[in-house]
């Protein structure tokens, strides 16, 4: 047995749901960036190199990067270098994904 589900302009009428599944996963895809779990996966590969052995990057919102930095010498050295770490993600993800970051230090 097949589940259905009622069609939205017939109420009486229902639906497989394979004929309505498309659509509800495209609705609800199209509010997320998948470049941003890219970005958190292949962080070691595309931080530059003091960035990827003292930070974890935490995620995103609102184009903003989160990153924890494993201690306050760390962030105060990584500071520095934001401009290089923003130049890798616009190269690697395009210039839309990441306008600035925050550094924050590991609890």
């Amino acid at each position: 047995m097949r589940a259905k589900y009622l069609n939205q302009g017939d109420r009486r009428e229902p639906k497989e749901i394979s004929e309505v599944l498309g659509s509800l996963i495209e609705k609800a895809s199209g509010q997320i960036d998948v470049r941003q779990a890219d970005l958190v996966r292949r962080w070691a590969e595309i931080a530059p190199p003091d960035w990827g052995n003292v930070s974890t990057p935490i995620g995103i919102a609102d184009k903003v990067l989160l990153v924890e930095a494993e201690s306050g010498t760390a962030a105060s050295l990584l500071k520095y270098q934001i401009h290089q770490l923003l130049g890798a993600i616009r190269d690697a993800f395009g210039e839309d994904l990441v306008v600035s970051v925050k550094l924050r230090v590991s609890q």
